[in-house]
């Protein structure tokens, strides 16, 4: 039991929110995880409140430590794991020369001492200035020996200074038997195939079922040791009914078992759970916790902004996958290469998305190289886990330290991941049930009928778009004919003199003048382009980038998908006549048919070279050619001709996105004509938040934006390294969110003016607005409000060039927002009409539809109710694509990324002259013979008899889910430092068996749960302890408490709260409020936990939303991992903080709350309803002690709440289900004490 102490005075008055007085003594009383007869008795005197117990009392099960944690060196081989006086080199040596002595003598060459290698036996036995290491029956000559026995700090091995503890006598005397043996070495079991053992001869015939408990009591035999009896029938079925479906029995499920003589009860129970709804399901959703484990499924990205994401529909494939028993190889090869298998169902490649769920990055500066390596890595390290059992990304950096895999063999299993088409950096959106690309979309049939009408509808209202009369369409024609006349731009036909690249490409000039890049493709290049023409007042510089054949893809960029950024356009004028004769051509505005809108992709960023930003042109998803508009502050050009050097300037984080075919052409335009040329904006900036101390200084606080004439993003203005930043979020016409709370944030953008004229702007804030112009106040409004459209006009006077807009949004509390419109003046080419000034070679059919379709909408009212109509559809359809579910897949790329060793693992040191194509380490094995070099091969390889780890690295962990430990207790590592098998025979014939079965997953279970071993008491055997203190042999069933989710899925079963329903969007059941926040970054879209309400409260805990930054506070407290990198093993840890959580989270006090009304609603009297309370809780009857604890405790709560009806009141009150109505809440209150200590025993919350 625990230390407990006397406590004098009264409880808190509160649990939370509305804790009865008493029931804090209680919740702080970790004495309900004892044994379940000094619980209640307890509890009684914890209700007088004359006790409490020391804080570091134990949780469920009585365990201070993981009891998977692998034990020191000197333990692995411990009685119950090898046969006595046999020495065997993998078993017993190994595992000590890999812990103490493989990192200066083992596999690795960088960190080898002495070119000793005690891994191989050649190395071993070779002499060395006279020195031999072992000699073979000589273990005293032996210098191994000479140095581990030696008490000469100079001398020894380990050296002191190593970090390595000193080998004990045990094990100094493991090697020198072995050495005096001979000194054999024999392969690593694990890396041998498995072949099927015979099964052995056992003298307790009668004991076996199967043989699973053969083997087992062969080694109990051989230790002159018994099994326990079978359990009782009652702790039987809840074992069984835990394990195969996480929940438990009801008390009418115990009583039938316990009723059925048929000889065969137990094995009929067995398959009606594993065969029958809605068992089957709910066995589907037990066995697929480990595996979202595994998988490091969740629900957001996990680095910076931790974005949602949508997954959930790959985390339905597993649960259909083992719903439907899938056979495992082929749940391995549809996870690791679904989408390779050919004419790849829906499905298939739905589970691909395996190797999608790791974390990804959107953080503004990080470099995309760097993450796609990171992601590869990632994909290679999980896979070498979850189906190998080994660490492979342990030799990223070096060779392995201490398993034959090199560094080289690394990156050749890295390079079947390598070349996936994904951006390594994702943008920034504020919809947080995105899916990351390459991605698809999984729509429900109902919606596949949706999206078909209404591209029906579709399809007609565009085909009717452009039906006009003679007339409109003889107006359109004027326009597009004189609207360059009226404005007087003429173009000017440009010889290209010379065209070179800076970064080593070929530029072709063309016949038609544009200039063609070819060859090599640097990561950045600059074109200089020369042209030539006779005009002296030219303005205009017109840059059409073109689509090409040569190209890939056919587009207008070199970037491997056909994209181009383009980061700077620079130029300078010389006359022909004198070349001394030279003049900057400074550009002050831009326009462009078309910018990427994915990011801050526009084009006046070529304005402003100092950021690097660039115009992406979108190529890779808009097959078309582009143009963009460039208007010089003054005219450029020479009497005489001129030749204008153009400078194209591709120096992007992006690599290789270079433009592939351009062409420059210089024009006029008439002075007075500029005021026809709409303002250009840049993308929306923002810094801040600037917290505020008093709201009522907030308006006339100053942080240094507001003074700002330029937009210097370097510009750090402090309160924890504050810069500008874009937001992709931002959006003109619609109001915006900003962080809430007290504070100060700032929105700026910069403007670019052809000509002196007013611009109108149509703003709104929450709460009050500061307008700034270049740094000086334009505006003003201290205000508290909500923000909506058009709550203020401003109109600013620009003179020609660029500005600084800033809109200082002063918030005084809750939420925060500004919006922003500028209304459009009549007389400007807003929009795609500035196309109407471009030559006709500018024009393609595409373009000149885009700028017919500019000037209808503008002019034709029977044009704009066609396009209101298409509006209206389109909205429909838009809400409905984004209302279907979509899921991240993998995709390969069109031809495979070469491949290097990174020295030291750095992705950008790739060593050139170690190049490295796809493959499997030698030590085990090597690909099938035609196997495709691919994920899809790598899957067959992995499924092939021939692999000697998949079959039991795959057996061994459901023999870890149903005993608690491995038969391999490391079963996240079956290399050199894992530990031995404490069943080895055992371990290959299920591996065997599984593999021959067909890999049958509901085969394998039911081999091992109606096996007599599984079937065990619990109780532990004192006989044992000292041979066996682990109960590596197995001599009783392992008791153990339920997984997080198991103990949060229980409560809410056994209250009848439970919602069961497979599949779908991932839920948010109750959590404490303000987490997200305190971790999230002010612009990520999971920074709000917004509740679920009804049945999202109660789902089993397989579908609470999974937020890697923070996740669900209540099952991390209950072990549950964070889900950012894959976990085999779940550490098991035993904390004061779970007692709190089961004591006073909302959702186990409701679930109590509705577990006493379940009880009252039972027949019977107070005993009745006790014992049954008890028995859907725990699966047996309490005893006629725990009967009068639980009485006593009855009678005590309900004198506490008669006499405190506010307390009562309040208690009853917690969560969102209905309270019971007809009874007092100070019955109901002190029935739910009742409930939540038993839901808090050790018989509840343990599966034994």
């Amino acid at each position: 039991m625990f230390p407990v102490r006397c406590r004098t005075g009264r409880g808190s008055p509160s649990i939370g929110a509305a804790d009865p007085p008493d029931a804090r003594a209680i919740v702080r009383n970790p004495l309900v995880r004892g044994c379940c007869r000094a619980t209640l008795a307890a509890l009684i005197a914890c209700a007088a409140g004359v006790i409490t117990a020391d804080p570091a009392a134990s949780f469920g099960v009585a365990e201070e430590t993981d009891p998977t944690r692998p034990r020191p060196a000197d333990r692995v081989t411990t009685s119950a794991s090898r046969e006595p006086d046999a020495i065997n080199y993998d078993r017993d040596i190994r595992p000590i020369l890999s812990d103490r002595c493989f990192k200066c003598h083992g596999p690795d060459a960088a960190t080898r001492q002495a070119g000793l290698r005690l891994d191989e036996r050649e190395s071993v036995t070779e002499a060395r200035d006279g020195r031999t290491a072992v000699l073979p029956g000589r273990a005293e000559d032996s210098e191994l020996w000479r140095r581990i026995a030696s008490d000469d700090p100079a001398e020894v091995m380990p050296p002191p200074d190593s970090n390595k503890r000193p080998l004990s006598p045990s094990e100094r005397e493991l090697i020198r038997r072995w050495i005096e043996a001979g000194a054999e070495y024999t392969p690593h079991w694990s890396f041998v195939p498995p072949q099927r053992p015979t099964v052995p001869e056992v003298e307790n015939e009668d004991w076996c079922v199967t043989p699973v408990d053969r083997f087992i009591l062969a080694r109990l035999e051989a230790e002159g040791a018994t099994p326990s009896p079978e359990a009782d029938r009652a702790t039987l079925i809840r074992r069984l009914f835990l394990d195969l479906t996480g929940l438990p029995p009801t008390p009418e499920e115990v009583e039938a078992f316990e009723t059925d003589e048929r000889p065969d009860a137990y094995e009929r129970q067995v398959d009606h759970l594993l065969n029958e709804e809605p068992y089957r399901t709910r066995h589907a959703e037990r066995l697929a916790l480990p595996w979202l484990d595994a998988a490091r499924y969740a629900d957001t990205c996990g680095i910076h902004m931790d974005a949602g994401r949508q997954m959930w529909a790959w985390r339905d494939w597993v649960l259909t996958a083992l719903k439907e028993n899938a056979p495992f190889d082929r749940f391995l090869t549809e996870q690791l290469a679904g989408d390779l298998i050919p004419n790849a169902t829906d499905a298939q490649k739905i589970a691909s998305g395996f190797n999608r769920n790791h974390v990804t990055t959107d953080e503004g500066g990080a470099i995309a190289e760097e993450y796609l390596v990171e992601y590869a890595v990632d994909r290679a390290a999980t896979t070498g886990a979850v189906f190998l059992g080994l660490t492979l990304g342990c030799a990223r950096c070096h060779e392995h330290k201490f398993d034959p895999i090199s560094q080289e063999e690394f990156f050749s299993f890295y390079a079947f991941f390598n070349s996936i088409e994904e951006p390594g950096l994702y943008s920034q959106l504020p919809d947080p049930n995105r899916a990351f690309e390459p991605f698809m979309l999984v729509p429900t049939e109902a919606q596949n009928r949706d999206r078909a009408e209404l591209k029906d509808r579709l399809d007609k209202a565009r085909a009717d778009l452009n039906l006009s009369s003679p007339e409109e369409a003889a107006l359109l024609e004027t326009f597009l004919a004189r609207t360059s006349e009226e404005l007087g731009v003429a173009w000017t036909p440009a010889r290209v003199i010379e065209a070179k690249s800076t970064g080593g490409a070929t530029l072709t000039v063309q016949p038609d003048g544009s200039v063609l890049a070819s060859g090599e493709n640097p990561k950045q290049d600059d074109f200089v382009i020369t042209l030539g023409f006779d005009e002296a007042d030219s303005r205009v510089l017109l840059l059409e980038a073109l689509r090409d054949p040569s190209l890939p893809t056919g587009d207008i960029g070199r970037a491997f998908n056909g994209n181009a950024v383009l980061t700077g356009v620079e130029a300078e004028a010389i006359s022909v006549r004198d070349r001394s004769e030279r003049k900057p051509v400074r550009f002050v505005w831009a326009w462009a048919d078309h910018e990427q809108p994915d990011g801050d992709y526009r084009v006046v960023n070529l304005l402003n070279t100092e950021d690097d930003l660039g115009w992406a042109v979108d190529a890779h998803r808009r097959d078309e050619n582009r143009v963009a508009l460039l208007l010089a502050e003054e005219a450029f050009g020479f009497d005489g001709g001129t030749e204008l050097v153009v400078r194209l300037e591709h120096r992007s984080i992006y690599d290789e996105h270079t433009l592939g075919r351009v062409r420059l052409t210089p024009g006029r335009i008439r002075d007075a004509a500029l005021a026809r040329l709409p303002v250009a904006v840049g993308g929306w900036y923002v810094v801040g938040p600037f917290p505020v101390d008093d709201r009522e200084k907030a308006f006339d606080a100053a942080f240094g934006p507001e003074t700002d004439a330029i937009l210097d993003l370097k510009r750090n203005f402090g309160a924890g390294n504050q810069y500008w930043r874009f937001e992709p979020t931002f959006l003109d016409e619609r109001p915006n969110v900003l962080p809430d709370g007290v504070n100060v944030s700032y929105v700026a953008r910069r403007v670019y003016n052809p000509a002196c004229r007013a611009f109108d702007l149509s703003l709104g804030s929450d709460d009050g607005l500061r307008v700034l112009l270049d740094g000086a106040e334009v505006f003003a409004n201290r205000v508290e409000r909500g923000v909506a459209p058009d709550q203020d006009r401003v109109l600013l006077h620009l003179r020609p060039g660029e500005h600084v807009l800033t809109m200082t949004i002063v918030n005084t509390g809750g939420p925060a927002g500004f919006y922003y419109r500028a209304i459009p003046n009549p007389d400007e080419l807003s929009g795609l009409l500035v196309g109407a000034l471009l030559p006709q070679s500018a024009l393609d059919a595409g373009l000149r539809s885009r700028v017919a379709e500019a000037w209808k909408t503008a002019f034709s009212p029977e044009y704009r109710r066609r396009r209101e109509q298409i509006t209206e559809l389109e909205k429909r359809s838009a809400e409905l694509e984004a209302a279907i579910p979509r899921t991240m897949i993998m995709q390969e790329l069109p031809a495979p990324r070469e491949t290097f060793v990174l020295t030291r693992g750095q992705y950008d040191k790739p060593d050139r002259n170690r190049p490295v194509s796809r493959g499997v380490p030698a030590a085990l094995g090597k690909m099938p013979d035609g196997a495709p070099l691919n994920r899809l091969g790598l899957a067959q390889w992995l499924t092939s008899a021939e692999n000697p780890l998949v079959a039991r690295v795959t057996v061994n962990r459901y023999w870890e889910m149903f005993f608690g430990t491995g038969l391999v207790r490391t079963s996240d590592d079956f290399g050199h430092q894992g530990e031995w098998p404490s069943h080895p025979e055992l371990l290959d014939y299920l591996a065997v068996e599984f593999r021959e079965s067909g890999w049958d997953v509901r085969r394998l279970v039911r081999l091992i749960v109606t096996s007599s071993v599984y079937r065990q008491g619990s109780r532990a055997r004192e006989d044992l302890r000292e041979k066996d203190p682990d109960n590596r042999l197995l001599s009783y069933y392992p008791p153990r408490r339920l997984p997080a989710e198991g103990v949060r899925d229980l409560a809410l079963y056994v209250s009848g709260l439970l919602v069961e329903k497979l599949g779908g969007p991932s839920v948010k059941p109750y959590q404490p409020e303000g987490l997200w926040q305190e971790i999230a970054m002010p612009q990520s879209n999971t920074r709000e936990y917004v509740r679920g309400a009804g049945e999202d409260l109660w789902r089993r805990s397989l579908y609470t939303y999974w937020k890697r930054a923070a996740p669900p506070p209540s099952l991390l407290t209950l072990d549950a991992p964070t889900r950012e990198s894959c976990v085999i093993r779940r550490a098991s840890t035993n904390t004061p903080l779970q007692a709190l959580v089961t004591w006073n989270d909302e959702q186990f006090v409701e679930a109590a709350r509705v577990l006493a009304q379940r009880t009252l609603a039972e027949p019977g009297d107070d005993e009745h309803r006790l014992a049954r309370l008890y028995r859907r809780c725990t699966g047996r009857s309490p005893d006629a002690d725990e009967r009068a604890s639980l009485s006593e405790a009855l009678s005590y709560f309900r004198r506490r709440y008669a006499a405190d009806t506010d307390a009562a009141a309040a208690l009853v009150e917690i969560g969102e289900s209905p309270t019971l109505t007809g009874v007092e809440p100070a019955e109901l209150a002190a029935w739910t004490m009742i409930a939540n200590a038993v839901l808090n025993l050790h018989a509840t919350l343990t599966q034994g």
